[in-house]
């Protein structure tokens, strides 16, 4: 299941796990642009199901969880991509707005938690269930001095933390992963960034297959790296 499946990151990582062979339940917020890309991607219907939701709602986690137990009755992975970048390019905590800091946490803090708990009794009767939530290297620790997107820092920065603690919790249960997309040319990202979201596809695949074992880590590329 991949949330922020209509666009970017997340649909390019829906299209290559649809050519590896697996079925994907993907969500967005905006039903006329998924319904074009479950057209586009799976035209006969067979195996991307879609559900439109907006993660900032307190109801979208209870319905999404009805999808996919009327889908499959079970989940292999959860990946947590839908997020936000609202900051201004030099904002911090000082000179930025409350609001932003307020949404920013909600999507790309308490939304994955949510869809986490709301999906967890489906993940544990997966094979070999995994969650991987989608961070930033602008999230990892050393980037926290600098000032800039602060909101945006902090909020990828609890959802590593909410990564350390679940794998805690989880472990030989669910798999739970951090992992960093890079800076790709995506409507978060921006025109000027190096990258290309296929090939963050790609790091997406590699932690799709990691041992199970796996857990607990920051990953980029195929590569661990650090908090």
């Amino acid at each position: 299941m991949i949330t922020g499946a209509s666009r970017g990151v997340g649909l390019e990582t829906t299209r290559l796990f649809l050519a590896e062979g697996a079925d994907v339940l993907g969500v967005a917020r905006d039903p006329e642009r998924l319904a074009s890309v479950a057209r586009t991607l799976d035209p006969e219907g067979r195996r991307l199901t879609v559900v439109a939701a907006d993660l900032e709602q307190r109801d979208a986690p209870a319905a999404i969880a009805r999808a996919v137990s009327e889908r499959w009755g079970a989940l292999d992975v959860l990946f947590n991509n839908a997020g936000v970048q609202i900051d201004g390019a030099a904002n911090g905590l000082s000179d930025g707005s409350e609001a932003a800091l307020e949404r920013s946490m909600a999507v790309n803090l308490w939304a994955p938690y949510r869809l986490s708990m709301a999906l967890l009794p489906l993940l544990v009767n997966g094979s070999e269930p995994r969650i991987v939530n989608v961070s930033s290297g602008a999230g990892n620790f050393e980037s926290l001095r600098s000032p800039k997107i602060a909101s945006y820092r902090l909020s990828k920065w609890a959802l590593n933390g909410l990564t350390l603690i679940l794998s805690g919790e989880l472990e030989g249960k669910v798999a739970v992963n951090a992992f960093d997309p890079g800076w790709v040319k995506t409507d978060l990202g921006g025109p000027n960034a190096p990258g290309q979201p296929t090939e963050s596809a790609q790091g997406a695949l590699a932690i799709v297959t990691l041992p199970f074992a796996e857990t607990g880590k920051f990953w980029k590329d195929g590569a661990q790296i650090a908090f």
